[in-house]
């Protein structure tokens, strides 16, 4: 019996040591959120999207406040570095209005496994010609999201 108590301890010890270790942020969404200095610049790439690694998120809210895409995402983790990208090709579907896929990659090292979440800004100069003439939905590849850009 008294090493069942001790395991017990030893047991309730560790998952304290597990849950201090780690922390929560939460951000709410808000259109004022996002100067245009603050957004990022999205990344160029050549090669298949498939190519492209990224841990798991999960995309709670997207939107376009002057020149800056506006993403909210949730993704597992608290107590390590994680780092994400956003990339784009020049490749624009000729449809009405036009389209274009866009890549979030996230790069998580981190085991721990509570929930964050994040706001993350990118500009969108290089789809700006298409945003002033009829406008361009901008689609994330492998989430079935979307979100049209028009200025």
């Amino acid at each position: 019996m008294n090493d069942m108590k001790q395991f017990l301890i030893l047991i309730f010890i560790s998952n304290l040591l597990l849950m201090s270790s780690c922390h929560t942020v939460k951000k709410t969404a808000s259109i004022e959120d996002a100067p245009l200095d603050v957004c990022e610049s999205m990344t160029y790439t050549d090669q298949q999207f498939s190519n492209i690694h990224s841990d798991y998120y999960s995309l709670d809210t997207v939107f376009v406040v002057n020149n800056c895409l506006n993403i909210w995402i949730s993704y597992s983790g608290g107590c390590g570095d994680s780092e994400f990208s956003l990339y784009y090709t020049n490749k624009v579907m000729e449809s009405m209005p036009p389209k274009s896929n866009l890549l979030l990659q996230l790069i998580d090292n981190d085991d721990c496994r509570a929930i964050v979440q994040q706001k993350l800004f990118y500009n969108l100069n290089f789809f700006e010609e298409y945003a002033k003439k009829e406008g361009i939905t901008l689609r994330f590849a492998g989430i079935g999201e979307s979100v049209f850009y028009k200025n």
